[in-house]
């Protein structure tokens, strides 16, 4: 079984020998889309990493977009095994050793840890990184595309792996933050159901304090109740409970927490939600802890964007 790793990449000689030195020896194939480096980065992939490198311009309505470079990667993964990496992250050679014993496994797909750096800060997160490419799998989404909705609907399940890890770098400076909202207010307005929009907009908005802005988006992704998005929508349930615990309106956390524990047990054997080792527990607790009347003590977890 061969297991190939795939990339999107723009500008990242700071960061691809970082990411891809140590295990580059570890997998047969390096598979690279890039959507329009200046700094040399395709180059030096080819020459000097052995990497297959396919150049595409990115799409004059969003450069940022990356979800059909995603999917070429995919296309042109010759390998049984797929790995998704960002050059943004690093994989050490001792977790490929483990990512090929899973191959010899019997499931299809694999979420892997994903732990995250922020100011200094460490928390772990999930990434649906490692995939059968036999599968049909394919990315979907303007924004933090990923391969979960197309598992949904191809009825394929992934396992969560915690011991394989892959390192990130968060970049969460303002500028960035910024820009990734004025991404997620156009997409939205385009496609106003797609919850993984609202989700992540409500809670950029939510870290940045401005809780207006934040409500009716968190609100609505709630109350979708999606089964498309069980997670956003899910996330969406802690952090306006922790937002409403903030302003001491115990009968509206109590409220949203009903809902979440019902929703949360509608959709526990979905395979992402099994993924989410902390949300059955924080809603769990959260619920006892409003029950009390210690609103000051309900605090969400940390998200990986």
């Amino acid at each position: 079984m061969s297991v190939g790793i795939s990339m999107v990449v723009k500008n990242e000689m700071k960061n691809i020998d970082r990411c891809l030195s140590s295990i580059r020896v570890a997998v047969d194939e390096i598979i690279i889309v890039d959507t329009g480096s200046t700094d040399g980065t395709d180059e030096y992939l080819r020459s000097q990493l052995g990497a297959k490198v396919v150049n595409v311009a990115p799409p004059a309505e969003d450069p940022h977009v990356i979800t059909e470079a995603r999917n070429l990667s995919l296309a042109n993964n010759p390998c049984d095994w797929v790995l998704v990496l960002d050059a943004d992250e690093q994989i050490s050679t001792s977790a490929i050793g483990k990512i090929k014993a899973l191959m010899r496994g019997d499931d299809q797909a694999y979420f892997l840890t994903w732990r995250n750096a922020r100011n200094g800060t460490f928390f772990d997160d999930y990434k649906f990184a490692m995939f059968r490419r036999d599968l049909g799998l394919h990315y979907e989404g303007m924004v933090h595309c990923n391969p979960t909705r197309s598992a949904r609907r191809l009825g394929i399940n992934a396992t969560l792996v915690p011991d394989v890890v892959i390192n990130h770098s968060l970049d969460g400076t303002n500028g960035f933050r910024s820009a990734r909202s004025e991404r997620l207010e156009r997409h939205s307005r385009h496609d106003p159901t797609w919850w993984r929009y609202q989700w992540f907009l409500g809670y950029t908005y939510f870290k940045a304090g401005d809780f207006e802005r934040a409500v009716p988006l968190l609100r609505d992704t709630c109350n979708s109740l999606s089964r498309d998005f069980p997670v956003e929508c899910l996330n969406a349930h802690i952090v306006l409970t922790d937002l409403n615990a903030r302003k001491g309106m115990h009968d509206k956390c109590a409220r949203i927490m009903r809902q979440a524990a019902s929703f949360y047990d509608e959709m526990k054997n979905d395979f992402e939600v099994k993924a989410n080792l902390q949300m059955g527990t924080w809603i769990t607790n959260a619920a006892e802890l409003i029950d009390q009347n210690r609103l000051e003590e309900v605090k969400s977890y940390e998200f990986a964007y």
